[in-house]
């Protein structure tokens, strides 16, 4: 098997993680150094990992016995002790980190309310306060002052017009290490180094409406090479060169189509046989017409190489190469008898 597919391919299909909660996902994609110190500093059994996308926290179903991370908690304490979240503790921490998701899934440049706890930013509200181009280079221009200063308004746009960048952004298959079973609430990008994480949550939420619940990403440099000729000493290129990668979690669960084998997996796993697997293979076969593409292919090989002959004689098959062996060996063993009988000779 290639590189490549060892990379991206499970060396053991089975039944995904469950896709009701991303608390899996994040616990597998922590860094090493954030493992290493929670296993010599373990936090409270009660704590959880990730508050702010726990549905047991910010969903009212009365009292949990899981806290907020200290910080948090000392914010929060913080912002009540100053009159703010009044009522009980529970559904302060509630409206306490329903803020604190609102206000980090705000729209960068759009002026929004200043005290971020006590009035959350929505994306609708804020976008269907959004003005056109037109309308907002006249709104400029009657705004600008005698000192250059701009008279902002609560909701509009702040920011300038800007285009497209001409960057790369690639979905790579997720690496699932040997025995392990594939995470479907996580997705892997190779993205520009210069690229960062609220980038990346800002592209995807603009471009395809997709909602994330975490960003991880790492940098992988190229090892350095001596170039032939000159001798200068530079990265290498090609598929080991630099890259950044950015491991994305999804809140619904997520398969790359031809993914047969994990459907099939599920399919048992839910008493359900080969249904889903067979489900997706007629899928496909019907938009993408993969078997009829094998089909074509393989004839057109044929048609390809029609009339050509191995006019080998050693290694057109299995035979012939162990003959060819064994009469090697029977050469090299007559040589060798032949040279003992002339030292012999000799004495």
């Amino acid at each position: 098997m290639s590189f490549m597919l060892r990379r991206t391919l499970a060396s053991l299909a089975g039944p995904s993680s469950t896709a009701s909660t991303s608390i899996p996902s994040i616990a597998s994609t922590l860094p090493q150094a954030v493992r290493r110190r929670r296993l010599e500093n373990p936090p409270h059994p009660a704590s959880s990992p990730s508050p702010l996308s726990d549905p047991s926290l910010r969903t009212p179903t009365g009292k949990t016995p899981k806290r907020l991370p200290p910080q948090l908690e000392a914010e929060f304490q913080a912002l009540r002790a100053q009159g703010q979240f009044k009522g009980d503790e529970t559904s302060g921490r509630r409206a306490f980190l329903n803020g604190q998701v609102s206000w980090r899934n705000r729209v960068r440049g759009v002026k929004a309310s200043k005290t971020k706890h006590l009035r959350e930013a929505s994306a609708s509200g804020l976008a269907s306060e959004v003005e056109t181009p037109e309308e907002l280079v006249e709104a400029e221009a009657e705004a600008e002052l005698e000192d250059g200063e701009v008279v902002v308004t609560d909701g509009e746009v702040i920011g300038q017009r800007i285009y497209l960048p001409n960057i790369q952004i690639r979905l790579m298959r997720n690496h699932t290490p040997p025995g392990d079973a594939y995470d479907p609430n996580v997705a892997t990008f190779r993205i520009p180094q210069s690229m960062t994480k609220t980038d990346l949550r800002g592209y995807l939420s603009a471009v395809y409406d997709l909602p994330v619940t975490f960003i991880r990403t790492d940098n992988y440099i190229a090892p350095l090479a001596r170039q032939p000729g000159g001798g200068q000493v530079r990265r290498k290129a090609g598929s080991v060169k630099t890259y950044k990668r950015a491991v994305v979690g999804l809140s619904e669960p997520f398969h790359y189509p031809d993914d047969i084998d994990e459907l099939y997996a599920q399919g048992r796993a839910m008493g359900l046989g080969d249904a889903l697997g067979k489900q997706r293979e007629e899928w496909l076969e019907d938009n993408f017409m993969v078997e009829r593409m094998k089909t074509y292919r393989k004839s057109a090989l044929m048609k390809f190489y029609k009339g050509y002959r191995w006019r080998s004689k050693t290694h057109d098959n299995e035979g012939n190469i162990m003959r060819e062996i064994m009469r090697k060996r029977g050469e090299k063993e007559e040589a060798l008898r032949e040279a003992a009988e002339s030292l012999s000779k000799r004495v």
